[in-house]
């Protein structure tokens, strides 16, 4: 589940860090652990993100760097595999273990680009109703009950026993487990360990992306052009009543509450309307679309390497969901 006070227009700077898409290789991914919602059914693909923003400022921008990330659907898939392989090699052991479903907390963007917020808010309808929050749809979603675990099959699954704490630290720890059960041999890491075998691990390869993603957004706001058309947004919000250099010092004007307060909604409205009469999105936007065109030529090999590495992952888990 997504906290629609958390997520603020400052979410992309997120990127920065490296944050890589899930892949959900330990049947994690964005599926929360706690009881299914009451009549909510539990994965609504119309919930889902869409490739590019549907309406508002950004409304079909897309960054050239997109066509290297992984996309939502993309981890979906993924992580549908690798639990289905993790169940099937559980059987295997004797063990009928339902792992949670992959595609039920949908993210509020498909990307790690972030369109629809990453240059700050910019879909009026939804500042309207929301302010800087995120829509009922993503915050109100049904969740899952993880299965309890018997410790064998902890050790089947992951490879290792249950966490223990090991101090006044607060520190974890697990033992390993034993190589085999019921005379049939443990794979290395468990059944997680087998599945991310036949799956594959492209996650590891999107750093790069990511990194390059953070690093074109903080690269594009020191554009002339940029900084111009952010200077002449600044003064507009100044004439609103609002003291803000960019849109993520707007975001910290007022307090987030739940649901949004009037000051909130009009502080949000301000953003998007400045945003509109100084065209700053689209400056900004065209500023970044060639630093990350450049990127691309920079890292080509790297790059394609890794998207390669991604559609050879889905190409396993769709055989995979076959079998």
């Amino acid at each position: 589940m997504w906290n629609k006070r958390v997520f603020i227009a400052a979410t992309v700077m997120i990127a920065t860090t490296g944050m890589l898409s899930a892949c959900g290789a330990s049947g994690s991914g964005h599926d929360a652990a706690a009881p299914v919602a009451a009549n909510k059914p539990l994965v609504d693909k119309a919930n889902w993100p869409k490739a590019t923003p549907q309406r508002g400022l950004a409304k079909g921008l897309s960054l050239p760097l997109e066509a290297y990330m992984q996309t939502y659907g993309d981890t979906v898939t993924l992580d549908t595999a690798t639990r289905h392989l993790q169940e099937k090699c559980m059987a295997g052991y004797g063990f009928d273990v339902k792992l949670t479903v992959a595609g039920a907390t949908p993210p509020p963007n498909d990307n790690d680009a972030n369109m629809e917020r990453r240059y700050g808010l910019t879909d009026r309808a939804s500042a309207a109703k929301y302010g800087y929050g995120l829509p009922d749809a993503l915050t109100d979603q049904p969740r899952q009950k993880v299965p309890s675990l018997s410790e064998a099959q902890v050790e089947v699954l992951t490879g290792h026993g249950k966490p223990t704490k090991a101090g006044a630290d607060g520190s974890f720890v697990a033992k390993a487990a034993p190589k085999t059960y019921n005379g049939k041999k443990i794979p290395a890491r468990g059944c997680v360990g087998y599945a991310a075998g036949k799956i594959g691990k492209p996650a590891v390869d999107f750093q790069l992306v990511s990194e390059l993603n953070g690093r074109s957004f903080l690269e594009s706001m020191r554009v002339p052009a940029v900084k111009k058309a952010m200077g002449a947004w600044s003064q507009c919000m100044k004439g609103k009543g609002y003291k803000a250099a960019t849109p993520t010092e707007s975001a910290d004007l007022v307090p987030h509450t739940d649901p949004a307060s009037r000051k909130e909604i009009d502080v949000a409205l301000a953003e998007i309307d400045c945003k509109q009469q100084t065209n700053l999105v689209n400056v900004w936007f065209k500023a970044e679309t060639r630093i990350q065109k450049q990127q691309i030529t920079d890292h080509r090999s790297r790059l394609t390497a890794a998207k390669a590495e991604n559609t050879k992952a889905l190409t396993a888990a769709g055989t995979a969901l076959k079998d």
